[in-house]
């Protein structure tokens, strides 16, 4: 009996793999090309998350570093596992796109070497994955169910949007043509006339990453993963320096943005320089010894016997210390300055207003600065600390423009360096100095409002902020400027910090509108943005002593923020039936398909490109600067001022094409819409001897290949 009842379960296990078998071999659950499609997206997926994984294994490897060379003591300033985890990850992610970049330098951009140092740096980060995980747990203070129900749905909508082929402007113009072109010659080189090309460039090293790992979906998913980072950077300064209660509730605010989503879907590198900027911030916060009386940890608890590299994980209870000053994180805090610094050249303004935020605590009070071998008394080592670490990590994209163009700051400062393809013709029509807002005061006083509703904005889609930062525009300004309730000691001291921070991003974004129309986007409010949003996530809390038994303010603002996050679910929701991911997700609808319906007759006439013209060819766009999905050597018109510039160069027509036919160029592609936007911005130096010009080239020195939709024109250059 005891045979016969191991054989009868035995025996019945194998009749079911054989029924489940032959019935779903007979009647598929889905068609093999659905199949492949979601294969092909969770493979996308997958090498995001190794790609994260290898920034959380490394930077938890250079924190343990760091921590050997500058022991973080006192206690209360050691690491907490979701300062490990946000920040960690955040360092290594960095570190991996300077590593791209060395390779990329030495003509080292292979598949196969990538593949292979992902897998070495695997094996040997797993016993730092493992003790991670032993550490690991969720945070005490969990969301409510309608808080998880919002993160819930915006992060899915996320991930969907982000699965999707790219299709973003500055990602198809220099964010992933770039790499494309990079990985193409296996190394990065100059020669290339789009002047972005030589902008910090360190999220398009992650992109380079991916795309040799996998694609470019993949590289789009680590933006996305800079996203979740933020999120999480945000959630710990509103509770480390403000209140726990504030954590989530700044959560809120911050995904209260549509800009997020959108930003997050898109191969941009906006989400990682205001990461960056804030965890500069943040852990400048750390070394001050700012925190809340009686937080604890982002951790429910510890186990002390899991051997992890960074000592004592959790974060003691402690009081702000505004005596004591941490040398480990004021380095850190450099490091990440430096990296945003990685990533536009416009980020200076934030490592510049923690320096100074520095310099101010140092002016005002000399401070000690503790570890296990020393303590002085002077202002220039805390100062060095962080400039020190934020100037060598910027330091090799500024030495590489030098080598490549002869200018650090390419196409920047034209007049104090010479650069390739730049002269002061492009540098105006660049800068559009003068075409600003000036010093309208009407203007100015309704600056947050116009900002808020996104109708002056150049790129109205990727900047819209939401009605909440505006809401509390009053508060901000009650408690910042008015210091209102200042003595009470609900009032965190990092609230000020915050404030200062976010004034100063502020009022620098001012200046560029003032300045140049061409900045008036709202997205480069993000690093102000994330900064206010542990403060408004307080201030919302902190409505509630104005409570009165007969009305309750708080409660009453928590139904208009609810209204406006329910708002924002119903437009989400919305834009994914428009855009209906799903059929190119679950293999309804090719790549091809999908990239023909939202791109329309851009991407049919590159895709008519390469069939129609011979391999060889070389195509010079004008008024196109995107040029990812090129087949053939394609030349964008990077400013589109192509043939304004020519025309400044060389004068007539024939003139023109003789310079064009010495550079290679055998075709050119027309763009009519983007001319007709130049003609509507009024540019001056597009002017009616230029045009005049492109008449008699049409006439005597183009003929006609294609056109697709009135929009696009493709000639032969005779």
């Amino acid at each position: 009996m005891k045979k016969f009842s191991f054989i009868l379960p035995a025996l019945f296990i194998l009749w079911l793999f054989v029924i489940f078998g032959v019935f779903y071999l007979i009647q598929k659950p889905f068609i093999p090309v659905a199949a492949a499609a979601l294969a092909n997206a969770l493979l996308d997926l997958l090498v995001a998350t190794w790609l994260g994984f290898l920034g959380l294994g490394l930077g938890q490897r250079l924190l343990h570093w760091l921590q050997k060379l500058i022991p973080s003591n006192p206690p209360t300033f050691q690491l907490s596992t979701g300062e490990l985890l946000i920040l960690g990850c955040g360092l290594g992610l960095g570190a991996l796109g300077l590593v791209t970049l060395g390779l990329g330098l030495a003509g080292l951009l292979y598949c196969w070497l990538f593949m292979s140092l992902s897998l070495l740096l695997a094996l040997a980060l797993w016993p730092d994955f493992l003790a991670l995980y032993r550490c690991f747990r969720w945070p005490a203070n969990s969301p409510n169910r309608l808080t998880m129900f919002y993160l819930f749905l915006v992060g899915l909508f996320t991930l969907v949007a982000a699965l999707l082929p790219p299709i973003d402007w500055d990602g198809l113009f220099y964010h992933l043509t770039a790499p494309k072109l990079y990985i193409q010659a296996h190394r990065i080189s100059p020669g290339f006339d789009v002047p972005h090309f030589n902008f910090p460039f360190l999220a398009e090293m992650l992109f380079t990453y991916a795309m040799l790992l996998r694609g470019d979906i993949a590289a789009k998913l680590s933006h996305t993963l800079y996203g979740l980072l933020l999120t999480g950077l945000v959630y710990l300064t509103a509770r480390r320096h403000l209140s726990r209660k504030s954590a989530w509730p700044s959560v809120l605010v911050l995904l209260s943005m549509p800009m997020i989503v959108t930003l997050a879907g898109w191969a941009y590198n906006d989400l990682a320089l205001a990461f960056y900027q804030l965890a500069a911030l943040y852990a400048l916060l750390r070394g001050w010894g700012s925190g809340v009386r009686g937080q604890g940890s982002v951790n429910s608890s510890q186990n002390t016997e899991s051997k992890v590299p960074i000592s004592n994980l959790q974060s003691p209870t402690f009081n702000p210390q505004p005596s004591t000053f941490n040398l480990y994180w004021l380095v850190l805090s450099g490091l990440f300055a430096g990296l945003s610094m990685n990533l536009k050249y416009t980020s200076f303004i934030g490592p510049l207003t923690v320096g100074l935020i520095l310099l101010w605590w140092l002016i005002q009070r000399k401070f000690t600065i503790h570890n296990s071998q020393f303590t002085i008394h002077n202002y220039f080592k805390p100062l060095v600390a962080f400039t020190l670490p934020a100037l060598a990590i910027a330091l090799p994209w500024y030495l590489k423009n030098f080598f490549f163009t002869g200018n650090p700051f390419y196409p920047f400062l034209s007049s104090l360096f010479d650069g390739l393809f730049w002269d002061q013709f492009r540098a105006d029509w660049y800068a559009q100095a003068g075409t600003g807002i000036g010093f309208d005061l009407k203007t100015l006083a309704v600056l947050p409002m116009l900002a808020m509703l996104g109708v002056r904005d150049v790129n109205y889609f990727d900047g819209r902020t939401g009605p909440l930062f505006l809401a509390f525009l009053p508060l901000i300004l009650l408690y910042g400027v008015f210091r209102y309730r200042a003595r009470t000691p609900e009032r965190p001291p990092a609230l000020d910090v915050l404030l200062i921070f976010a004034l100063a991003q502020f009022l620098f974004w001012t200046l560029g509108v003032i300045w140049s129309r061409s900045l008036w986007q709202s997205r480069l409010l993000l690093p102000c943005l994330a900064a206010l949003s542990p403060v408004v996530g307080w201030l919302w809390q902190d409505l509630a002593h104005l409570d009165r038994p007969q009305f309750s303010l708080h409660r009453f603002v928590n139904l208009l923020i609810g209204l406006a996050l329910t708002l924002n679910l119903v437009e989400l929701s919305l834009n994914f039936a428009q855009v209906n991911p799903l059929a190119y997700l679950t293999g309804q609808e090719t790549r091809s398909e999908y990239l023909t319906r939202r791109l329309g007759a851009y991407y049919a006439t590159l895709e008519q490109l390469h069939q129609t013209l011979p391999a060889q060819a070389v195509v010079l766009f004008l008024w196109e600067p995107r040029s990812y999905f090129c087949q053939v050597e394609c030349r964008p018109d990077s400013i589109l001022d192509q043939l304004a510039h020519d025309h400044y160069l060389y004068g007539s027509a024939a003139n023109i094409a003789a310079a064009w036919k010495q550079a290679g160029i055998t075709h050119v592609l027309l763009h009519r819409q983007g001319l007709e936007f130049i003609k509507r911005e009024e540019t001056e130096a597009l002017s009616a001897p230029a045009l005049e010009q492109l008449a008699v080239l049409e006439a005597d020195y183009f003929e006609p290949v294609f056109e697709v939709a009135g929009a696009y024109q493709v000639y032969r250059l005779k």
